[in-house]
């Protein structure tokens, strides 16, 4: 609502003005430190005298004034923007590309995801009903849980998605209007207390032990000649998640004292594992100038966007036919549990920062974990040829 000022008479308090013509309409109109603050604000109730209505105007303003000096801002801004404005703090990754993906086919329409094709008869209508429950255009501060929970609704009942998908929507919003409460656009994330259960996808690996070693071999055998493939699946096999792996920089590897840094990891933390002697090996044989990204892909020299390839002739030469890099992470706790491992451990080994499935308020080492890990993979695959990589 433009604020035309003639449009409003001054009561008795200093800084209010009411409207000539809706008596339950004000203009605060008023200075903190200097600088000037206008806003307008309506009285909800219809059965008010005069007098309550100002009085109300006046806690209000009150109320207004203490917010702004506790840091509250009153810039009024859209959900499109925010989202804008909030990737533009966010690493290059492949979650954050996810995350702008999911924005736009369901949340809103900040323009910030790629497509790279165009969408099927099918995908189109889809996305013309996602559109009814957009909410791009509303200004943050309008925005209420029941919005939110509008969308994942209509994503189940209409849609049919999953509840993974449906986490989605949550996994976006929670963290972007964290942002928006950072900054002082609201005072609390309307996405707080909204949940998502999604039914456990773990696969269950029996007999986990031998399948361990069978695709460790797997590895050092097939990929012997080529260091570069070695490496990459032999840091997938110790518990690196794919976005993980493509994402490591020579920068991030410490040769000299045997550890690495994952930069942006699932949870937003950067993280340091200890190096392996066989990963380290492998690396030191790659014929590269040792700096930017450590797996770039041979034809591009860009980030290296897919391992089908290869993951099918590992899987060929193992036998293992569900075997993917993430399967590899199931593989490998799976195997560590059968050694007696602790829990935390293995919860550190893949880089989880809480430990939920097993105590959620246990703080987690990644070193540490990663450290007592090796030390039971070397166990499995015994010191000597893990040393010989």
């Amino acid at each position: 609502m433009a604020i035309v000022a003639s449009d409003y008479l001054q009561t008795r308090e200093r800084n209010i003005k009411r409207h000539k013509k809706d008596p339950r309409l004000f203009l605060f109109d008023f200075r903190i430190q200097g600088k000037r603050y206008r806003k307008h604000y309506k009285v909800k109730a219809t059965n008010h005298s005069a007098r309550d209505n100002l009085k109300e105007a006046r806690l209000k303003l009150e109320e207004l004034k203490e917010e702004i000096e506790n840091g509250y801002s009153l810039k009024r801004i859209r959900l499109d923007d925010l989202f804008k404005d909030y990737m533009e703090t966010q690493p290059s990754t492949a979650w954050t590309h996810k995350k702008a993906h999911i924005y736009d086919l369901y949340i809103g329409d900040s323009g910030l995801s790629k497509i790279t094709r165009a969408p099927t008869e099918e995908e189109e209508r889809k996305r013309k009903s996602y559109n009814e429950r957009k909410i791009g255009q509303r200004f943050v501060d309008e925005i209420k849980p029941m919005h939110i929970e509008r969308i994942i609704s209509a994503m189940e009942k209409k849609h049919g998605l999953s509840p993974r998908s449906r986490k989605g929507v949550l996994e976006v919003m929670g963290p972007l209007l964290d942002y928006a409460v950072k900054n002082g656009i609201i005072k609390e994330n309307p996405a707080k207390y909204l949940r998502v259960k999604v039914p456990s996808q773990k696969k269950v690996v029996t007999n986990a032990t031998e399948l361990f070693r069978r695709v460790y071999s797997g590895i050092v055998e097939l990929y012997a000649d080529e260091p570069f493939y070695k490496a990459l699946f032999l840091f997938g096999f110790t518990g690196r998640r794919k976005s993980e792996i493509l994402n490591l920089k020579w920068e991030n590897i410490d040769f000299g004292g045997d550890y690495y840094w994952i930069e942006y990891t699932k949870n937003g933390e950067k993280q340091k594992f200890p190096l392996p002697a066989m990963i380290k090996a492998a690396l030191l044989e790659i014929p590269d100038d040792h700096s930017g990204l450590v797996f770039k892909s041979p034809k591009t020299g860009k980030q290296l966007s897919n391992t089908d390839r290869q993951m099918r002739r590992l899987r060929e030469h193992t036998g293992v036919e569900n075997l993917t890099l993430h399967y590899m992470r199931n593989i490998l706790v799976s195997a560590l549990a059968e050694q007696s491992t602790e829990a935390i451990t293995l919860s550190g080994i893949l880089g989880h920062r809480d430990i939920n499935t097993i105590n959620k308020y246990l703080s987690n080492s990644t070193m540490k974990s990663g450290l007592k890990g090796l030390e039971k993979i070397e166990d499995i695959l015994e010191a000597e040829v893990v040393n010989d990589g």
